[in-house]
């Protein structure tokens, strides 16, 4: 199984923290069994999160 990881936040592309959600997922899905294939990040703009999930 494959997944991809979309982390949501406007500060995450700013540089203003940073993303170790998405390292404590991705050794989470790996443990079970799941390649992590991408880590997207998107600002907090609904817009773009639609296009980004479709």
């Amino acid at each position: 199984m494959n997944a991809e990881i979309i982390a949501v936040g406007s500060e995450l592309l700013l540089g203003q923290i940073a993303n170790t959600n998405a390292k404590f997922i991705s050794n989470q899905l790996s443990e079970l069994g799941i390649n992590v294939f991408y880590h997207t990040v998107v600002g907090d703009n609904p817009g773009r999160l639609k296009e980004v999930i479709e």
